[in-house]
């Protein structure tokens, strides 16, 4: 429930399949807007927005420091900016 993205990109590799015939993998990068930031230290699938008063989620995990990952429910927020095709 919602659009994911991170400042690193090996989180969002994490989130790629290669395709069955070439073996590339699409990544955007993207423009987004993340407004106030309602920080989570924890998993919470049940989010459906962010909280009353807040514009997106930063998840931060304890151990990853590198590994955040941000959320956005609202239309518009993320726009691509490039679209990148790599093989890993």
């Amino acid at each position: 429930h919602g659009a994911y993205f991170a400042d690193n990109p090996s989180v969002s590799h994490r989130y790629t399949e290669a395709n069955s015939i070439d073996q590339t993998r699409i990544m955007y990068y993207n423009k987004v807007v993340l407004g106030n930031e309602s920080i989570l230290n924890e998993l919470n699938s049940e989010l459906m927005s962010a909280p009353k008063g807040f514009h997106s989620i930063h998840g931060q995990f304890a151990g990853k420091p590198n590994d955040d990952e941000y959320i956005v429910y609202r239309y518009g927020q993320g726009l691509p900016y490039l679209r990148i095709t790599y093989k890993a």
